[in-house]
């Protein structure tokens, strides 16, 4: 469940999304190689917010991308 204050929303911890930054500090590889790898759709993402303007990224993915390796997509 989504819990809704005046100036924040919390996010339960089941959900376990992570900012581009803290995916690339858990991948130990710089925002921009990150940010390569989402272009590329190697990491699938989510877009979040007003716009659409966050992105995010399921700790799910994040651990199958890190189990099949870094080999792109044939």
């Amino acid at each position: 469940m989504i819990v809704r204050t005046k100036n924040r929303t919390t996010v339960p911890p089941a959900l376990n999304l992570y900012t581009p930054a803290e995916a690339a500090a858990i991948l130990n590889v710089s925002l921009r190689t990150l940010q390569k790898w989402l272009a590329m759709g190697d990491i699938p993402f989510t877009r979040l917010g007003p716009g659409a303007r966050l992105i995010r990224i399921r700790a799910d993915d994040l651990m199958k991308f890190v189990e099949r390796g870094t080999q792109r997509k044939p």
